[in-house]
């Protein structure tokens, strides 16, 4: 099998010659997807959360109804979780530096890889925490912390298109993922949640709709009560792959996000705190196998 096209330029104008230039207002469908999803999930989200949150707090006025609102020892404790939660939820998080991948398509295999410049990021951030996406450098970066503050998300990340020759009711799609976090919740007699989800996602163009929709690593769900405090610190490279059913001479959108949730409540007794830094560099996408 020979390389029929090798470098960014080549490797685009390769795919642009079979399937003419991808739609335009194509992408706009996609981001609006990845916003509604993201958006009604936070709005059931949030309206379970707050029926939950009215029948415990009554159980919690039970239990610290002989605690004094005024004692000076809870006042200074308080204090006290507070400067840490915010002095933590300060650190810096390093980015992983963005490995260098040379994109080509190999005859006879319909196997392509693609590497940064991409062709589109998208962020999501309701509440004005942190996300950023950089389709040409192949990276995004979400930072969202709750102290005591309910439910925060923010979600990013990037796409590139793909144009498939061939009919595929398997067709691969891969990524390599280079990442690193900082991430802890910690509950003073109340909750906290803290959650992260990556994805690769594919937007078909002629079908008009989500043709795969997967879950990858890194990713983790955690949650403390009452006086727990969990937490970690990580980093590391990982290949997710997925599949997907792919028609011949189409258009795909390939993105590769991570969606970033944190919640923690809190009283007159004290608050909870969660908080997530989270940075990934997408090196290269992989569409198609060699065999």
């Amino acid at each position: 099998m020979a390389i029929i096209a090798r470098g960014h330029k080549q490797v685009r104008d390769y795919e642009r010659a079979l399937g003419g230039e991808p739609p335009r207002g194509g992408v706009r469908k996609s981001q609006a997807e990845l916003t509604r999803h993201l958006t009604q999930r936070l709005r059931k989200t949030n309206a379970d959360r707050r029926e939950i949150a009215a029948l415990t707090a009554q159980k919690q006025n039970l239990l610290l109804r002989n605690v004094s609102r005024r004692d000076p020892r809870l006042k200074e404790a308080n204090a006290g979780l507070e400067r840490i939660y915010a002095q933590r939820a300060k650190r810096r998080l390093i980015r992983p530096k963005l490995r260098k991948f040379e994109p080509h398509v190999i005859s006879g295999s319909n196997f392509t890889v693609h590497v940064p410049p991409y062709d589109a990021p998208w962020t999501f951030n309701p509440s004005g925490n942190a996300a950023d996406a950089n389709a040409a450098a192949g990276t995004y970066d979400l930072a969202c912390q709750s102290f005591g503050d309910g439910t925060q998300e923010v979600a990013a990340g990037v796409m590139s298109w793909f144009f498939c020759t061939t009919a595929d009711l398997q067709q691969r799609f891969a990524a390599v993922i280079d990442f690193s976090d900082d991430w802890w919740d910690s509950a003073s007699g109340y909750v906290a949640h803290n959650d992260l989800r990556t994805r690769m996602w594919v937007f078909g163009q002629s079908e008009n709709a989500w043709v795969l929709q997967t879950d990858v690593q890194p990713g983790w769900s955690d949650g403390v009560g009452w006086t727990e405090s969990h937490g970690s610190s990580d980093g590391g490279r990982l290949s997710a792959e997925a599949f997907f059913p792919a028609r011949q001479n189409s258009w795909y959108q390939a993105w590769v996000w991570s969606d970033a949730q944190a919640y923690a409540d809190g009283g007159f007794f004290g608050i909870a705190a969660s908080s997530i830094h989270f940075s990934a560099s997408v090196p290269l996408m992989v569409f198609g196998s060699l065999f």
